[in-house]
């Protein structure tokens, strides 16, 4: 393995305080986890419903990506959700804490994920 993949695989950010967020390790990457449709996310049905959309795994990624459009963290990690789970991997430890932050800021704050699927309409980021 490269120096900066393992550098990146052993910088070790605190997971722990998430909620919602699961981190799931790998061989070789991790990944953040989210299974919408339950509890934590019923409360934004009607942001999700006012896009037309459910609140699939695909959902929050557009979500997730749209926040990110402008950050340079967008490029280190990739998406991998399905209908029923939202997925975030790579082996960069410190870009997945950065995700995990935003979803469970998104989960917080309607406002702040109708912004977001704002965003992501406007860029065409539904998947």
């Amino acid at each position: 393995m490269p120096p900066s993949k393992l550098a990146a695989m052993t910088a070790n950010p605190d997971f722990s305080a998430f909620t919602h967020a699961k981190l799931v390790e790998h061989d070789d990457s991790v990944s953040i986890i989210y299974s919408p449709g339950g509890p934590a996310d019923a409360h934004l049905s009607p942001v999700f419903a006012a896009h037309s959309l459910e609140g699939s795994g695909y959902d929050w990624q557009s979500a997730i990506h749209a926040s990110l459009l402008d950050s340079p963290v967008l490029e280190r990690f990739g998406f991998d959700s399905e209908g029923g789970m939202f997925c975030a991997y790579g082996t960069d430890r410190a870009a997945l804490h950065e995700v995990a932050t935003l979803l469970e800021a998104l989960l917080a704050d309607p406002e702040r994920l109708a912004a977001a699927l704002a965003v992501a309409v406007e860029h065409d980021l539904l998947d």
